[in-house]
């Protein structure tokens, strides 16, 4: 492997500018004007947002750090015309200062002795009021809320596609520079150093030596050390959304059943993504996974893992809802995962109108271009060391 990596690695470029500051505002007031509707919907006078998913959503992003107790975790109350940020007041001038500052937010703010609760009571006492979170004789809004979380908006998939490249290149770098004893927990602990550089929050790790992924497909890191392969794999956190991507590396010439579970790994990615469009399901791509593995030593690996799941405001989030495949929505990120014995193939992408778009490409990593059902796709491909 390279000895070093000479890519730049510095974080965002300063301040939001203003007019970064006025797309944002425009996105949040879409948001506003979509939670009007639902309010009109559930015949109520506004909604209280607490769940983090739905917080960092109205508000295109709000980070909020440090260690918080939940019950002590900021909040948004709308009413469809006005929006004003729920927060104790160890949080408030923060909050202001780096996030919502001239994005049209009001306060609503408790003391950090007095509590959530009563500021909650106070706010909800003789209204109809709707919340994300179960309280006495208030309807629910989750159900209505989903569908607006999984499609990313216009600003939102900008922010998207600069998060991806992000993720892909600290996994890559990662990658090219990882020598032969490196144990899983030094590679892990290079890869988030490089996401945290750039900006990215570490969500979730993975650094998986030679088999051990055979085994365990979701396997984390440990103290074993690299002999021969190794699988990096990263989900970075950064506005409030999720990307996930994986490249795996080899030193010298793979075994020969890896090097075959690869291939079959990699032609199911290209399936995957020639199956990624509005309104398909799991179904068929599940269904092309045991064509495909069938007489093959991996047969049964189809019941070994799920073949991916929905991304973008979640971590990761199942593509069935009650037991039953959701169809796709132009503007949904997914993560497909193809695992085929030790090895993996792992990218995320954007489901478009006509089809899908890549949201973690290869930069500088090897590649093969597969076409699969008229979709061409570029999928990473080993990376061979010495």
């Amino acid at each position: 492997m390279a000895p070093e990596d000479q890519v730049s690695e510095s974080a965002p470029d300063g301040p939001p500018t203003a007019a970064r500051v006025a797309a944002r505002r425009a996105d949040i007031d879409a948001k506003q004007e979509l939670i009007a509707g639902l309010l009109a919907e559930m015949g109520c006078e506004a909604v209280v947002l607490l769940m983090p998913a739905h917080v960092t959503w109205i508000t295109t992003g709000m980070n909020v750090r440090g260690l918080i107790a939940d019950s002590e975790r900021p909040g948004v109350y709308t009413n469809g015309r006005q929006r004003w940020l729920l927060c104790s007041n160890v949080d408030t001038q923060r909050l202001f200062d780096e996030e919502l500052d001239q994005l049209g937010f009001q306060l609503k703010e408790w003391t950090w002795d007095g509590g959530r609760s009563e500021l909650l009571y106070n706010i909800t006492a003789g209204r109809k009021v709707a919340a994300d979170r179960p309280f006495p004789n208030v309807p629910m809004a989750n159900d209505r809320l989903r569908p607006l979380l999984r499609v990313l908006s216009g600003y939102e998939q900008e922010l998207y596609r600069a998060l991806g490249l992000a993720v892909a290149h600290a996994v890559e770098a990662t990658a090219r520079t990882i020598l032969r004893g490196d144990t899983e927990e030094e590679i892990a602990g290079q890869l988030g150093h490089r996401l945290l550089h750039r900006g990215t929050e570490p969500a979730a790790l993975s650094v998986v030596a030679d088999g051990r992924a055979a085994k365990f497909r979701r396997a984390g890191f440990t103290s074993t050390p690299v002999t021969h392969t190794c699988t990096i794999q990263a989900t970075g956190q950064r506005d409030g959304l999720f990307v996930t991507a994986a490249r795996t590396v080899s030193f010298g010439s793979p075994p020969d059943e890896f090097r075959t579970a690869f291939d079959l790994a990699l032609k199911l990615a290209a399936i995957y993504r020639s199956y990624t469009e509005p309104l398909a399901t799991v179904a068929p791509v599940a269904e092309a996974t045991g064509m495909i593995l069938a007489g093959t030593a991996f047969e049964f690996d189809v019941r070994l893992s799920q073949p991916g799941y929905g991304t973008g405001r979640f971590a990761a989030e199942e593509l069935r809802r009650l037991g039953q495949d959701e169809p796709l929505a132009a503007g949904q990120a997914v993560v497909w995962q193809p695992r085929v014995g030790p090895t993996a193939c792992v990218d995320t992408v954007l489901v478009t109108a006509t089809g899908h778009e890549p949201v973690t490409p290869p930069t500088e990593w090897p590649f093969k271009r597969v076409t699969v059902r008229g979709v061409t796709c570029d999928i990473p491909d080993l990376l061979v060391g010495v």
